[in-house]
């Protein structure tokens, strides 16, 4: 093209963006319509370019920043939680794949979402409100229970509760379940303090890596720590898997398009395969690992990311991602609700063979039940509203 020609198209393009005419709008002009139309097509081809480009960050922040509304992700969570039920009610779900996934999947979404808000102090006004007050709340109330049974019906609950102390004294609280919540809030402090202090990401994970071994020696050498704090360094290595994550497209909705399903059975293969060859085993509560490290970590990510794009397939089943949505309400009150439940069941004929079935079925549905009404009457204790305030 001349240079002229081009001299004049630069001065139409500046033109254009200055009066901000449309790129259709026919042009007052008497210059050659070809010149005219050649800059319009251009102008057509970067204003679609952009405006994909823009539309595509939307949908991958949409995706992996929307905490709480993104539908399989909700799903994941709802499934774990009923694997969780159902495993407290007597129900076998110890398949190759299965339990190395539960926990290790709450330590993954964590990471997932994880953001230090600018400052500590911002970050743990946040996890307080969202993770501590409600652990604070349910293990009083449940010690309160506790207290009020053995005073009414002494000899009628079988724990091996002791009593409030229990968190700087044992492992087993009366309300087991909501160790988690507690674990999982020391590992939100420690790996903020990690990103905020070290900006090298090969040097985050070594600081991740000496977290997770202090606990495996730990357990290896039998040491307690209160709080469940030895429990929180165990679960350090997924909780940055879960941040890492998050920086690659895996879990875009675009992502892999219809072959989620497909990738995602391969990956159950694989930690069925790792499973059945190894046996690697880790227990977060009672910090019992055993088998190979490597084996391990492979058997729970690959069971992990094979869950999370299955549900991505899936998107959402209604009652199971209600209750993937309310997690933390069904994880604090089901041990209340099954515990009591097993008592008047056992005392049915064929208890033996279908009594676990029937208590977790009726656990599930309370638990259903009972999220409204904690939404309604105690949210500031269930994370739907902030007790602390910021400022």
């Amino acid at each position: 093209m001349p240079l002229s020609h081009r001299l004049l198209s630069i001065i139409l393009l500046s033109l254009l963006k200055k009066d901000k005419i449309k790129p259709h709008t026919p042009l007052q002009t008497n210059k050659s319509p070809h010149i005219i139309g050649w800059q319009i097509e251009i102008m057509d081809k970067h204003t679609h370019f952009y405006e994909n480009k823009r539309l595509s960050s939307r949908n991958k922040q949409h995706t992996m920043n929307n905490k709480g509304r993104i539908d399989y992700i909700d799903l994941a969570k709802g499934v774990c939680i009923i694997l969780i039920i159902m495993g407290h009610t007597g129900i076998t779900v110890d398949y190759p794949g299965l339990s190395a996934m539960r926990t290790p999947l709450y330590f993954t979404l964590s990471g997932l979402f994880f953001k230090d808000y600018g400052g500590f102090k911002e970050f743990l006004i946040r996890k307080s409100n969202k993770i501590l007050i409600p652990f604070l709340f349910f293990y009083i109330g449940s010690y309160a229970i506790f207290y009020i049974c053995n005073a009414l019906f002494p000899g009628l609950i079988v724990t091996t509760a002791n009593g409030i102390l229990d968190v700087f004294t044992q492992i087993q609280y009366f309300n087991g379940p909501i160790w988690f919540l507690l674990a999982l809030f020391w590992s939100n402090l420690a790996f903020c303090a990690i990103s905020l202090n070290i900006k090298k990401e090969t040097y985050r994970l070594a600081a991740v890596l000496a977290l997770f071994f202090t606990g495996y020696i730990l357990e290896k050498k039998e040491i307690f720590l209160p709080c469940v704090i030895d429990c929180a360094m165990i679960g350090m290595p997924f909780f940055y898997f879960g941040y890492r994550l998050k920086k690659s497209p895996l879990l875009e909705q675009g992502f892999l398009g219809g072959y989620n399903i497909i990738v995602s059975l391969l990956l159950f293969a694989v930690a069925y395969t790792v499973d059945t060859i190894f046996s690697p085993r880790i227990f977060f509560h009672d910090k019992i690992i055993s088998g190979n490290l490597l084996a391990m970590g492979v058997l729970s990510t690959s069971s992990v990311i094979a869950l999370l794009l299955l549900c991505k397939s899936i998107k959402r089943l209604p009652v199971v991602s209600y209750i993937g949505r309310y997690s933390i309400i069904p994880l604090c009150i089901h041990h209340l609700i099954y515990r009591p439940l097993q008592l008047v069941v056992n005392h049915m004929p064929h208890s033996e063979t279908y009594g676990c079935y029937l208590v977790a079925l009726l656990t599930i549905a309370i638990c259903v039940a009972s999220i409204p009404l904690c939404i309604k009457y105690i949210p500031y204790f269930t994370a739907q509203k902030d007790l602390i305030t910021r400022g």
